[in-house]
């Protein structure tokens, strides 16, 4: 039996596959059908063969460990090279015999030990390093053994691995930055690669999720050497997402792996970056400069890559003339509030700023209703949800008192519907005329 998140994902695609022509009408129970009637890819026996592979590597190391002291150095390496080894044995020979449950469990195991093996000879030889390094030594072993296999909980373990090293590397004997920064992108491109030929979903959402926090390090960094200031910095990882949201919607309306957890994250990242950036009017109208060489070439870049998407998606006609100038609007906005607050003040900057936060959520609402998208109804509604909340405490909270603030927030909102409901009749009498 399919997972439900599966069937209902499924559901909505098939809606708006039949919708747009892609799918016949007559087709859609019976994939249903088929969908629900298929066995998941995990079963009791792959969990139970997974855990008992981890007691036993557990147990192995916890035996070592205990007589380690009592150990030839030679003979420690030789352990753990023979543990190695013998799990990945263990699980070629397991996907020789189809026994494809013990051969992921030993092949994670192999995976885990060769990590084990790097920081156990690392302490034998006394080994002087930058210590993330090694794990991301770890994660290209561990790549190895995905795609050899190949297998999919070793690419999750991968994936994790390569997030872990991008989260440490920022401390240790460099602190502050690792030059080998710079090999998470190919990593992760290599990493995808990987995740697209094995369809493994879950590595998706940890790579595009490590990508997402790689780049906030990369201006978090640009930060603190001054060549960007906070909101800067804040409002570029907004447009980034923007870009990222738009391109991943072309990338699910065609079908390309990866896509929904690119649209999912893209939109958190977007939802939760926007939503900060008006905390940074303060300290930003107190020491506003004008934007430098960094800040101009990356928004020109953001917003080149937002326009080509609407470009694309306005071309394929599945978005209208308005819904394809809301994007690059706010893109602009979001880029152009870091000057504005320079000349308009922090006061009239959150007042404008939270007026178009509004705007953006409201739009987002009336796209998810009118697609049926249940993910842009849930971050419309947070985004609204999040900006009264934040509108009221900051901004209102001496102006009104919290019962009418909420009765006319409630009144807009209820005049909004019937407006919306009134154009929907007009639209529909046009499509039935």
């Amino acid at each position: 039996m399919r997972p439900p998140l599966y069937l209902r994902a499924l559901k909505q695609d098939l809606d708006i596959w039949i919708e747009g022509g892609l799918v016949p009408a007559a087709s859609r129970d019976a994939i249903l059908q088929s969908a629900g009637t298929q066995k998941g890819k995990i079963s009791a026996v792959g969990v139970l063969a997974m855990l008992g592979a981890v007691f036993m590597a557990l147990a192995a190391l916890s035996f070592i460990g205990a007589n380690w002291g009592g150990i030839a150095k030679i003979v420690r390496f030789g352990l753990v090279l023979g543990l190695m080894w013998g799990a990945l044995g263990v699980a070629l020979y397991a996907l020789k015999r189809r026994a494809h449950a013990f051969a992921h469990a030993f092949a994670l195991i192999a995976a885990a030990l060769f990590g084990v093996g790097i920081m156990l000879v690392a302490q034998i030889f006394n080994i002087a390093a930058h210590y993330p390094n090694g794990i991301f030594i770890w994660a290209l072993g561990a790549l190895a053994v995905a795609v050899v296999m190949p297998s999919r909980p070793v690419l999750l373990l991968a994936a994790g691995l390569a997030a872990l090293w991008m989260l440490v590397s920022y401390s240790g004997s460099l602190p502050g930055f690792n030059p080998l920064i710079w090999a998470l992108l190919p990593l992760l491109m290599v990493l995808w690669a990987a995740a697209r030929h094995l369809r493994a979903v879950d590595s998706a959402h940890v790579i595009v999720l490590t990508a997402l926090v790689w780049a906030t390090h990369l201006l978090a960094q640009a930060e603190r050497h001054q060549y960007l200031s906070e909101i800067e910095a804040i409002s570029l990882f907004a447009t980034m997402a923007l870009a990222l949201l738009l391109w991943a919607g072309l990338g699910r309306a065609k079908s390309i792996f990866g896509a929904p957890a690119a649209q999912l994250w893209a939109g958190l990242a977007l939802l939760g970056s926007a939503f900060v950036l008006q905390y940074t009017f303060a300290d930003f109208a107190r020491e506003a400069v004008a934007p430098g060489t960094l800040w101009s070439l990356l928004a020109g870049v953001l917003l080149l890559l937002i326009s080509t998407a609407v470009m694309i998606a306005y071309q394929a006609k599945t978005l209208s003339l308005l819904e394809a100038a809301i994007p690059i609007i706010g893109g602009f906005f979001l880029l152009g509030i870091s000057p504005l607050s320079i000349h308009l003040g922090e006061f009239t900057a959150q007042i404008l700023y939270g007026a178009m936060f509004f705007a953006g959520a409201v739009l987002t609402l009336l796209k998810g209703a009118r697609s049926g998208q249940k993910y842009l109804l849930w971050l419309g509604g947070i985004a609204f949800i999040a900006e009264a909340l934040y509108a009221y405490f900051e901004t209102f909270k001496d102006l009104l008192s919290t019962s009418i603030f909420f009765l006319i927030g409630g009144l807009l909102m209820l005049i909004m519907a019937l407006i919306a409901m009134r154009f929907g009749k007009v639209l529909a009498k046009g499509g039935a005329s």
